[in-house]
């Protein structure tokens, strides 16, 4: 079933993260990716949606809203939708939001999923074997074990997938300030737009799913309008 020592070093080492070390994190997604292509196709496949919370921030915007796709490789997303509200809170000092994506990976996303290795009595029988043998690199895996309710994909973000936000600073501007459109009276924020949702000042909290996609819309069609009236006055 592929499950080998390689594999259990390389899950264990990938739930125990990587402290913002992007080098760090590559090198633990590679390792990852190749140990896990000989799993059954049973632990490598996902039928309902996956959330995951993610801050988005100013230089990613036009990517992830515009353009409707960023490719960030292989990335932990869950099946539980309240956990990934609660995942590292609702406000990040440099993020102009907080955003929940929802997203029912095709096959060939999913590296592994977790829920369905921690139901199979094989994969607990080796786990336990392995946790025998390197009890200290171990210890992540049992730690979480499926407590996450994680699945390991390699799905884009996109911003029409994105169920809720929060936050007081404005994607609107944001995208503006990337396009190259001059600051000024006309551009809403997205504060406001909170507001107008029911997501009043000193209340963070996120939007409704219908909030978010008016939000999201109504960016897409601020800065494509205000793209098209600043070229032609250019």
């Amino acid at each position: 079933m592929g499950f080998t020592d390689e594999f259990f070093f390389a899950l264990s080492k990938w739930q125990n993260g990587w402290r913002e070390d992007q080098n760090k994190r590559d090198i633990l997604a590679k390792d990852l990716l190749d140990t896990t292509q000989c799993l059954d196709k049973k632990f490598k496949s996902v039928t309902s949606p996956c959330y995951r919370k993610r801050f988005l921030h100013q230089g990613e915007l036009i990517e992830i809203v515009l353009v409707d796709q960023k490719h960030e490789g292989v990335v932990s997303w869950t099946l539980d939708k309240k956990y990934a509200e609660i995942f590292k809170g609702l406000f990040k000092v440099d993020a102009v939001s907080a955003a929940i994506f929802e997203h029912t990976p095709t096959e060939s996303e999913v590296v592994v999923n977790l829920c369905e290795l921690w139901k199979n009595s094989d994969f607990i029988e080796a786990a336990t074997h392995f946790q025998k043998r390197y009890p200290e690199d171990a210890k992540p895996l049992f730690h979480f074990k499926d407590s996450q309710s994680e699945v390991i994909l390699t799905s884009p973000l996109k911003g029409s997938e994105i169920i809720a936000l929060t936050g007081v600073s404005s994607p609107f501007d944001a995208l503006c300030d990337q396009a190259g459109i001059p600051d000024d009276s006309s551009r809403n924020t997205f504060f406001s737009e909170l507001v107008e949702s029911g997501n009043y000042p000193g209340e963070l909290r996120y939007t409704s799913k219908e909030g978010a996609r008016r939000i999201i819309d109504n960016v897409i069609l601020k800065v494509e309008n205000r793209i098209k009236e600043f070229k032609q006055n250019s």
